[in-house]
């Protein structure tokens, strides 16, 4: 089967983060239009500040109106370099550095929808520094036994996609919350 041609793409709307356009693709099938995000990436860091010990941060998520628990993570400005968005993003969110990010995997969250791609890095040789957080973000930092975080999987506490396949990654058991 030929790839689809793109034919035309609008724009629907546009932030600083990201902009939908509605595309028109000649298919097999004929003409064919979807709404598409794109994106420039985001990065996730897998840290462990101490041995059996697991990074978080506790975040307020306005989407879904509630607190949850994630791994340290956020949106690549265009033309960044993703190690220097993980180094960014675990000194915002955290109030860590890292001596080195180690890429761990590359995938699309959403590709129904977005061309965001997110890579996993595995932060090494951390210390702490001072956070600075960005302007309605609310966020703080979390140092977890690696032993609570299946507790805090199936309670629902650790509920975002990202985090869950991150720490599945990391070799640590978690259960759906129910």
């Amino acid at each position: 089967m030929p790839d689809p041609t793109l034919v035309s793409a609008c724009p629907v709307w546009r932030s600083p983060r990201f902009e939908m356009l509605e595309e028109t693709w000649d298919t097999p099938d004929g003409r064919v239009v979807r709404p598409v995000i794109h994106h420039p990436g985001a990065v996730v860091v897998l840290a462990e500040p101490e041995p059996g010990s697991v990074l978080l941060v506790r975040q307020w998520r306005y989407p879904v109106r509630r607190w949850t628990l994630e791994v340290p993570a956020g949106t690549r400005v265009p033309g960044e370099a993703p190690e220097a968005t993980a180094l960014r993003e675990l000194s915002e969110e955290a109030g860590y550095t890292a001596a080195r990010m180690v890429e761990v995997m590359r995938f699309f969250p959403a590709l129904g929808a977005s061309d965001e791609e997110m890579i996993v890095y595995r932060a090494e040789g951390l210390a702490p520094l001072a956070g600075q957080r960005d302007h309605g973000e609310l966020v703080e930092r979390h140092v977890v036994r690696r032993d609570d975080l299946p507790g805090l999987a199936a309670s629902g506490g650790i509920c975002d996609g990202k985090t869950l396949l991150a720490l599945a990654l990391w070799g640590i058991p978690l259960a759906a919350a129910r």
